[in-house]
């Protein structure tokens, strides 16, 4: 449905001085009621799609906090990430996606079910300001830090400007690991083919671990975190392939 990525230039991301600090709402919830039962049937009509066409398993999705602002970052693979890293979870997602992606129709489809735009070139301040105010709201928001699909499969290097938007955002931060969604569609290939996936949700990163480091060893403190959770997920699909 769409590319969800979130290429984070520092030179593009500027926001109000200050620390954001997350102000979850009472329930957890931050979309109107039809729009959370909209999302829902989303995610039970693409859990059930996978299931049967797809095997699938996620592990360490109980790292997720229940309510409040929470950043999850995870390696990118495939169109079909967001889709795998919303179906374990209850909570609905927020992503970002590519603002040439928001056309009459699809632009509609893809803000119902927590997508807004940012541009190419990076996330910028409209992009930044609506990251904030989502986790403020008690909402998870989902990125790429790496800022696009992968070529090879591999995790690449994380954008720099992510240490930035973690730092204003003070919230929980849960990497997160994918295997498998690149053999079902990379960006090599115009079309699906079967292949089990495997998901793993990391321990949740506080924003108390970040305090006192520079930039630098933010970005490579969260790229070292999804390398162990991407490395679960690779384990779990080969050790379940060998059975």
């Amino acid at each position: 449905m769409s590319d969800p990525t979130s290429p984070i230039d520092p030179s593009t991301t500027t926001a109000p001085p200050g620390r954001s600090r997350a102000r979850p709402s009472p329930d957890g919830r931050d979309r109107s009621p039809a729009l959370l039962l909209w999302y829902q049937i989303v995610r039970c009509a693409a859990g059930t799609m996978a299931t049967v066409l797809l095997q699938w398993r996620a592990t360490g999705h109980r790292n997720v906090p229940e309510s409040g602002g929470v950043l999850l970052i995870s390696n990118h693979l495939s169109f079909l990430d967001v889709f795998f890293l919303g179906i374990p979870l209850r909570r609905p997602l927020n992503y970002v996606a590519r603002s040439t992606l928001f056309l009459p129709v699809l632009g509609t489809l893809i803000r119902s079910v927590g997508g807004f735009p940012i541009q190419r070139e990076g996330i910028g301040v409209s992009g930044m300001k609506e990251t904030l105010g989502r986790l403020r709201s008690g909402g998870i928001v989902t990125l790429f830090p790496e800022g696009t699909r992968s070529a090879d499969g591999e995790l690449g290097p994380l954008k720099p400007g992510i240490a930035l938007l973690v730092r204003r955002a003070r919230t929980p931060i849960v990497p997160v690991g994918l295997s498998g969604t690149f053999e079902v569609w990379p960006r090599s290939r115009f079309w699906l083919a079967p292949h089990p996936i495997r998901i793993h949700f990391g321990k949740a990163i506080t924003p108390e671990e970040l305090e006192g480091l520079e930039n630098e060893a933010v970005t490579e403190l969260l790229a070292s975190r999804m390398q162990e959770c991407r490395r679960e997920a690779v384990n779990m699909l080969r050790s379940d392939l060998a059975c």
